[in-house]
């Protein structure tokens, strides 16, 4: 016995409920009256819907619980998808992965979508191995470029994959580094104290700061907002070249502050009723403001052109290294100051001990220490000495003990100045070496897309079941990832890791990736073994163009809600329309920016991680893909996702749809028990 919504058919022991031709529940539960045990869909397009169904894929899995690639695959398109995306899994007990995948089943993916008329859209990296290409482990809270390594071969996996299956998009999510929401340079003031995203109420005041050594990718040390640091209060006046009060020396001259040399020449300000230094205290945003004056005093470029801006933990490490770096100077001073002295005096000692061991040659020994007295320079070393007991030494033994005196103070402070003055050095280096973990990260993440980018490059050229260019697609990934979930920071990673790969095309010479330094610690530069003679850097721009994209994912983008702020008094309807706005203009920046090669078109309810059918959340989803479609995209786009395939098989896309205007005409049947 079954029972059909729509027919007002009911069997024994049930209550009678009549359900239109239209009802939500035909839409929601889909047609299961097949015999493939699929939805029967009676494809027949609208007026020219902008997306239609040869638009929009599907997505499969593999594991466990799903089966292999080529079952779920298979499966798909019996449930009517024209394009599909491979998401491969690979760690723990879980069989598979790209390289799960020999010969001959590389060959059955190809000849089934071949029977089907099908595409494969791109392969799916995989997501529980793969979780960004800088190397930053999240469980040992640092970069590792064993980590980076692993994560990079994966991706060079999934590019050989998706050649031999005629895929394209290879798809890799971002997390590069953790940064701070608040203070990143896309977010803006709302209203006193509240930025536009915050991760917390207490972010801006309270939120930890990591910072990392570009020579070991160790984290070094955090700084949190909260902390202060206290420092000698220097003299200071107005300087009108720069508008800024400006350290000065006891000579009234302005000092550079970005000079470690001219730090040392600043004048204390002494408190003579305490009889100590006054001090200042200095919290967050007196760094923040300090680092506003460097950007304009001291502008800097990262390695890509761009503008590398001094960030305030940054400054707020280097006044701590500083204070440290100028104690040891000043201890090397006050080691120091007498060596002069013990120098002369040694030489006056070596000298005087000469003489007086000829002189005791031909005179008696009170003769000698007559003239030995009368000589001033010496009677600071040898007065008290004449006598050791009731012994009378000679003049030359009490020099001689004089210059073990001197040369164990010179000794002692040899090494206590030279060891502060390495201290002071090492604080130094430190200072050039230590920098924020998340310009760290895009450097590395840079080097990774542009080698992977390199190997999508050959791939597409010379892999002859490659019927697509193959190309690399970061995917913005949930906020709390980090670096590389927010669209200008996706806009920010592609350009750069295309800067990269044009870099490792064109350049003679690329930094040693074996990260070898010369004696002064810089990186050393040796021949590009990718160097291309013949390629010019548009080609090359193009290249790198084409095999480095983005994935877009509308639900990840969607999950920013959780933390878009309200402003004060307003309702949740506005705030809703506010961020829909803000949604919509993170879409046309990366249109703009031409980076998007392949989209996941999820819906959601709320901020949480979910994979609804299009129009069955609040996204605006169809906006945006309209709206890239009427602008020209000529990428792919899939709807990711299996949620509500377990109410339905093959919902995830049926519905997506019939949103998008394709009429699909389908009914639900299920068995109700024995005849």
């Amino acid at each position: 016995m079954f029972m059909q919504f729509g027919s007002g058919y009911f069997g024994p022991m049930t209550e009678y409920k009549s359900f239109s031709d239209t009802s939500v529940a035909d839409s929601y539960l889909g047609d299961l009256n097949s015999g493939s045990g699929g939805p029967s869909i009676e494809r027949t397009q609208s007026a020219s819907p902008i997306i239609g169904i040869k638009d929009l894929g599907g997505s499969v899995t593999e594991g466990s619980r799903f089966g292999s690639l080529i079952q779920t695959a298979s499966q798909a398109m019996r449930e009517g998808a024209g394009s599909i995306e491979l998401a491969t899994i690979q760690g723990g007990n879980e069989p598979g992965g790209a390289e799960g995948y020999g010969r001959e089943a590389r060959q059955a993916f190809r000849e089934l979508a071949r029977a089907n008329s099908i595409s494969y859209t791109s392969v799916h990296t995989p997501a529980n191995t793969v979780g960004n290409l800088s190397g930053y482990n999240y469980q040992e809270r640092g970069f590792s470029d064993e980590f980076r390594k692993r994560s990079l071969e994966e991706v060079k996996k999934g590019i050989i994959f998706a050649a031999d299956v005629s895929a394209g998009a290879v798809v890799v999510h971002t997390g590069e580094a953790l940064r701070d929401i608040s203070a990143a340079s896309w977010n803006k003031e709302i209203s006193p104290g509240t930025k536009e995203f915050m991760s917390f109420q207490e972010e801006p005041g309270r939120q930890v700061i990591y910072m990392v050594d570009d020579r070991t990718g160790k984290l070094v040390t955090e700084v949190r907002k909260s902390n202060v640091v206290f420092e000698p209060k220097f003299k200071r006046k107005f300087n009108p070249q720069t508008g800024y009060d400006e350290y000065v020396d006891k000579d009234e001259k302005f000092l550079d502050e970005h000079n470690e040399d001219d730090l040392f020449r600043r004048v204390p300000e002494w408190d003579a009723e305490k009889t100590r230094f006054v001090t200042d205290r200095r919290d967050w945003n007196y760094f923040v403001n300090l680092a506003d004056r460097w950007n304009k005093k001291y502008p800097r470029k990262d390695p890509h052109g761009r503008n590398m801006p001094w960030m305030p933990e940054e400054l707020f490490f280097r006044k701590q290294m500083e204070s440290q770096m100028l104690q040891a100077r000043g201890s090397s001073l006050y080691h120091g100051r007498m060596y002069d002295d013990y120098l002369k005096g040694r030489e006056e000692l070596t000298k005087s001990l000469k003489y007086y061991e000829e002189l005791e040659k031909t005179i008696p020994k009170d003769q000698v220490w007559k003239i030995m007295k009368e000589k001033e320079k010496m009677s600071r070393y040898v007065g008290g000495h004449e006598f050791v007991g009731t012994e009378k030494k000679l003049p030359s033994e009490i020099i001689k003990e004089a210059l073990r005196d001197v040369d164990l103070q010179m000794k002692y402070t040899h090494e206590a100045s030279a060891a502060a003055d390495a201290n002071a050095d090492q604080y130094s280096e430190t200072i050039r070496h230590v920098m924020p973990v998340t310009r760290y990260a895009k450097e590395k993440t840079s080097w990774s897309y542009a080698e992977a980018g390199l190997l999508a490059m050959d791939q597409t050229k010379h892999n002859p079941n490659a019927k697509r260019d193959v190309f690399v697609a970061p995917e913005n990934i949930f906020p709390e990832m980090g670096y590389g979930s927010h669209p200008e920071e996706l806009i920010n990673l592609v350009q750069d890791a295309r800067k990269k790969m044009v870099e490792l095309l064109t350049e003679k010479k690329v930094i040693n990736p074996n990260e070898l330094r010369d004696e002064k610690g810089e990186l050393i530069k040796i021949d590009n073994p990718n160097y291309r003679a013949s390629m010019s850097k548009q080609q090359a721009e193009n290249y790198a163009k084409k095999h480095l994209k983005a994935t877009l994912d509308t639900q990840h983008l969607g999950m920013w809600w959780t933390y878009f702020q309200p402003k004060p008094g307003e309702s949740e309807e506005k705030r809703r329309q506010r961020f829909d706005g803000w949604y919509k203009e993170q879409i046309k920046k990366m249109e703009k920016a031409d980076i998007i090669g392949h989209i996941h078109a999820v819906d959601a309810m709320g901020g949480g991680h979910h994979h609804l059918p299009i129009g069955q959340g609040i996204l605006p989803v169809k906006w945006t893909l309209e709206y890239l479609k009427k602008k020209g995209y000529k990428g792919t786009m899939i709807s990711e996702g299996w949620e509500e395939n377990r109410i339905t098989a093959g919902r995830q896309l049926t519905a997506s749809w019939r949103h998008l205007g394709t009429n699909i005409s389908s009914g639900f049947a299920f068995a109700s028990g024995p005849n």
